[in-house]
């Protein structure tokens, strides 16, 4: 490999670092493949190619991903690799694609690829972790992710991956006029898309208060048994504040109730504060059946005190939820259960939340669930007008995990035209608007909203839509794995090469897979709304120091 092939790759990996929080550099990303893609046209062999795509990624996401260090190094690591693994083949991809002559068309390979990949590592079973995807990286532009409307966060990476590759194809292969204006094209077409979309107002369905609640409880304490009153304590605290400000709807984090809620004695104190304060709660706890059987569920408490409805996570994290793979990687079990890994068993399907007597319906998804776009959709599909997030950041420490996956959640709002609000054990607790918009979080007096503790209550508009990717654009990764297989198949006999093959044994495992996501949707119809309600109210309160030093003081 030639030297300056390693330095151009370990550069696009710098660059997307920059591209994604806490630097959020977000106009890096429409350059930042750009060192790669020199890199691959510098080499002499696939596997030359491969290596540099590796590099890339090892850099992006041995960087990006450190947070999983507060978890497990060994996770880190492996995490880090596996990502990379995939870079690689994109870098494999491209390679192939220097055998045709038409800069257009090559540039339409890159984009292809990248959106392909992306969309293999966050979906493949078991191991697919869709964390950083291009896309996110302009989660701040308020025009520009709009387009994620159209064909979802893999359709706008496929755009920005697009632009690279048109970037590159001027400045570096000196193919001006074509190249040039096609780039161009893309990013004001973005730019008048979103203008439009921002600007677009109707008429809202409704308006429903909604109250975030973070305990901001550290994860050694979590699970104490001598910690469970005061935890419990602080919850209520926190929420009998937030009905202060009036409202609608008290939201707790994934796991807030510290226990079997439908085995614990304590659960009575729910039920308590929701008659006394005639107001519905929605809270994150274990539930378990049986002897043995656990979930990680979300609760639905209405004013009479009585559990109406229950979800239970459909997609748990692997060898931290359960041990995947158990014909395999069963005798992993014993050691995983002693260093703490829980053995919850996956729900079955989405559940659709009711209040106001059936009128409002809306639905849940717990901790990383909306990394995955197919889980939200369906639950929009299913006549939830607003989506509500229930995770727990604290596992992460300081660092960008919590802004990374804040990204997620406002893709997840875009691609399907509905809100989405996030309460989390700590940070970022936030109200999404349907256009992506953060309408406020909880946070101290100095902008804090991680690690600290509080309430925040916001009035959001119920003015969900029908986008165009729950029609159709969502199926954008399979058109993109036929589009190729297509091009490659184009080439003379001879002149394939292993890419092609791999290509055309993963289409017809990717159609039944497609065609399998294609039965389990829905199509439901909603009018939409402007942006923002003009009532829209935020109250935060910081409980920071309260909660580290009672729940410190049980410990």
């Amino acid at each position: 490999m030639s030297k300056p092939v390693l330095p151009a790759a370990f550069l696009s990996g710098v660059l997307l670092v920059l591209c994604f929080p806490k630097f959020s550099v977000s106009l890096l990303a429409w350059v930042a493949l750009i060192p790669l893609l020199v890199a691959i046209r510098n080499v002499s062999s696939g596997r030359e190619a491969w290596w540099a795509g590796f590099v890339t990624g090892l850099v992006f996401f041995g960087v990006t991903l450190t947070w999983m260090n507060y978890v497990a190094v060994v996770g880190w690591l492996f995490l880090s690799l596996l990502e990379s693994v995939f870079l690689g083949f994109f870098a494999l991809l491209v390679y192939d694609a220097r055998r045709f002559r038409s800069p257009v068309l090559r540039s339409f390979i890159v984009a292809l690829a990248w959106s392909l990949i992306e969309f293999f590592r966050s979906e493949v079973p078991v191991f697919g972790f869709g964390s950083n995807i291009l896309a996110y990286s302009q989660a701040g532009n308020d025009w520009i992710r709009q387009a994620a409307s159209l064909a979802g966060a893999y359709g706008l990476s496929f755009l920005i991956a697009w632009v690279n590759a048109c970037l590159f194809e001027t400045v570096i292969a000196r193919r001006f006029t074509a190249s040039l204006l096609l780039a161009l094209a893309i990013f004001l077409g973005l730019g008048g898309y979103g203008y439009a979309q921002m600007r677009e107002t109707t008429s809202p369905a409704g308006i429903l208060r909604v109250s975030l609640i973070q305990g901001n409880i550290p994860q050694s304490v979590k699970w104490e048994t001598m910690a469970r009153d005061k935890i419990i304590e602080i919850h209520l605290a926190l929420s009998k504040l937030a009905n202060f400000s009036g409202t609608d709807l008290i939201i707790w984090p994934e796991a807030a109730f510290p226990g079997y809620f439908n085995r614990d004695a304590q659960a009575s104190q729910l039920v308590e504060f929701v008659r006394e304060h005639q107001v519905p709660l929605l809270f994150g706890s274990p539930h378990l059946e049986g002897v043995s059987e656990a979930y990680n569920s979300a609760y639905l408490m209405t004013l009479d005190g009585e559990l109406k409805q229950r979800y239970d996570k459909q997609y748990l994290v692997p060898f931290g939820e359960y041990v995947p793979l158990q014909p395999f990687l069963g005798f992993l079990k014993p050691i995983a259960y002693s260093m703490g890994v829980s053995n919850f068993i996956a729900g079955t399907e989405p559940t659709i939340f009711r209040l106001h007597n059936d009128e409002l319906h809306f639905s849940t998804l717990i901790c990383f669930e909306d990394l995955f776009p197919g889980l939200a959709r369906l639950r929009a599909d299913q006549g939830a007008q607003f989506l509500a997030v229930m995770t727990n950041d604290a596992w992460f420490g300081p660092t960008a995990a919590p802004y990374q996956h804040l990204q997620a959640s406002i893709f997840r709002a875009v691609e399907n035209g509905v809100p989405v609000v996030r309460a989390a054990n700590t940070g970022v607790s936030a109200f999404i608007s349907k256009r992506g918009k953060v309408l406020g979080s909880v946070h101290d007096a100095a902008g804090n909203d991680t690690f600290i503790g509080g309430h925040a209550t916001v009035a959001i508009v119920l003015d969900a839509q029908e986008t165009l990717f729950r029609k159709g654009g969502w199926l954008f990764p399979y058109l993109a794995a036929l589009l190729l297989a297509i091009i490659s198949a184009m080439r003379k006999p001879g002149n394939g090469s292993y890419p092609l093959r791999a290509l055309l044994l993963a289409l017809p495992i990717m159609a039944v897979y497609g065609c399998i996501r294609m039965q389990a949707g829905a199509s439901a119809w909603h009018q939409g709304s402007e942006d923002q309600s003009p009532h829209a109210h935020s109250i935060g309160f910081d409980t920071n120091d309260i909660v580290q030093r009672d729940v410190l003081e049980v410990d």
